[in-house]
């Protein structure tokens, strides 16, 4: 943002500048020639705008499609993770088992396309960098005890984990919480309803053994 300006001072003060020794030139020009500086200066302008124009219709579309992507990750971040709820209560036998993953790749391309550059994009920002710290600890976590568990098979090592994810104002809890914070930091256009949209389906379809 800060690096532009300077461009556009440049530019627009050019303009200025052009349009004032065009009218200087027109009142001490005679003939047909006194109007070539005003029609340079009107093609000059007329492609300026068009390139502006262009810009900010490029830029428009590349929020709206950023916009609209990340919804449907958070979308289906919170099926996601009530289907992991859905599946815990199933009262499965405990035993290693591979638990679905969080997606973070649109927030990663919402933070590094620049995207979301409006004054009021702060918030949802550092939300978004909240949250995807959040998604990259889970998932780690998950790693970590999933390869434990694999290397152990200790039954009791699974019974207390998904006791921990599974227990009111857990962890799973924190990170709906965190969710619901973020998906009502979205514009209004793209909020959605999630319970309109997650679709309970069987434990095995989401924790594989």
């Amino acid at each position: 943002m800060t690096g532009s300006r300077p461009i556009a001072t440049v530019t627009f003060g050019s303009l200025a500048i052009a349009g004032l020794i065009g009218v200087v030139w027109f009142f001490s020009v005679h003939g047909t020639s006194r109007f070539e500086p005003a029609i340079s200066s009107l093609g000059l302008l007329a492609g300026l705008t068009g390139i502006l124009a262009e810009r900010r219709a490029a830029a428009r579309e590349r929020r709206y499609l950023t916009l609209i992507t990340l919804a449907d990750e958070l979308n289906k971040n919170q099926s996601s993770l009530n289907n992991f709820d859905y599946a815990l209560r199933q009262k499965l036998a405990p035993k290693p088992r591979v638990y679905p993953r969080l997606a973070v790749s649109a927030v990663d391309a919402a933070l590094v396309s620049g995207a979301l550059m409006k004054a009021g994009d702060t918030p949802l920002l550092r939300s978004l960098h909240e949250w995807r710290d959040e998604v990259n600890s889970f998932n780690r976590r998950l790693d970590l005890t999933e390869m434990r568990i694999f290397a152990t098979g200790r039954r009791e090592e699974v019974i207390e984990f998904e006791r921990v994810l599974h227990r009111d104002h857990g962890y799973l809890d924190h990170l709906r919480a965190s969710l619901a914070d973020v998906i009502t930091l979205l514009p209004p256009q793209h909020h959605y309803r999630a319970s309109e949209t997650t679709t309970k389906i069987p434990a095995s379809a989401n924790i594989q053994p």
